[in-house]
């Protein structure tokens, strides 16, 4: 029996080179699929914690909504603002990538006044390995609840696996002519159990460095403010987040150390 001119020979290099068609194809999409699930491992740092400035910025067009309380024992019953009981609310939007900004309101035991901040991502994890961000900061009510302030930031974090770990680094200068300085830092460490709830422990501490504007020959009370505690976050939806932290605070001009609260709830549109 004679063989066709297309017969079994050529069917078998056709189906090689189909076969060779899929495999490249194949490897294409676990490439993306890689490529994809890297990405996702980093999300989540974009999100401020309760007490620490996100080192990275939401996707473009993003649109959050923020509102958090911090609640602390005043430490003279109210006869003086010397407390660190405050309320912040915000309205946060990334128009172009790694270009975030946010308006909204400060209210401090004793004063309140807006508050904007502009933070733009210099680095992501994806691409160098870590997440770097930097910022300024106005706002009315600054270490001195009475003065006005401006403050600098550097944010850096890192996911290695479930583990994350955020650092800030925080210089400020009161506005009005005043030359009181302030140095902040910041720091969250947490373990995430899944995507949607992750525990830590977040802490900010916040000294003055330099107040001419009132100098003292006598004891006042510390000067730094000091919160920290253990910390849960919990993304009840994708777009919807809840925080809460419950620790201590050591409030400036006081000697007493007195319990802390802080709640936060953010929602993306």
């Amino acid at each position: 029996m004679s063989e066709r001119p297309n017969g079994v020979n050529g069917i078998g290099l056709d189906f090689g080179r189909q076969c060779a068609g899929v495999c490249r194809a194949m490897r294409s999409l676990v490439a993306v699929l890689l490529a994809f699930a890297s990405a996702a491992s980093a999300e989540g740092l974009d999100r401020d914690t309760l007490l620490t400035d996100a080192p990275a910025v939401p996707a473009v067009g993003t649109v959050r909504v923020t509102g958090a309380g911090v609640a602390t024992q005043n430490t003279d019953n109210g006869a003086t603002p010397t407390g660190s009981s405050s309320f912040t609310g915000s309205v946060g939007w990334t128009p172009i990538a790694n270009l975030h900004g946010d308006v909204g309101a400060y209210f401090q035991v004793g004063a309140q006044g807006p508050a904007a901040r502009v933070r733009y991502q210099l680095l992501n994890q994806f691409s160098h390995g870590v997440d770097l961000a930097t910022g300024i900061r106005f706002k009315t009510v600054g270490f001195h609840p009475d003065r006005g302030e401006v403050e600098f930031l550097l944010a850096a974090g890192r996911r290695f696996g479930r583990f994350e770990l955020v650092l800030n680094g925080v210089f400020g200068v009161e506005t009005g002519g005043e030359q009181g300085k302030d140095v902040e830092a910041k720091a969250f460490a947490g373990w995430r159990f899944n995507e949607a709830i992750r525990a830590g422990i977040d802490g900010r501490l916040q000294a003055e460095v330099q107040d001419e504007a009132r100098p003292s020959t006598t004891p006042r009370g510390r000067d730094y403010d000091l919160t920290a505690g253990p910390a849960v976050s919990w993304m009840v939806t994708r777009t919807f987040q809840l925080q809460a932290l419950a620790g201590m605070a050591q409030p400036k001009k006081s000697d007493k150390t007195s319990p802390a609260g802080v709640l936060s709830a953010s929602l993306d549109f």
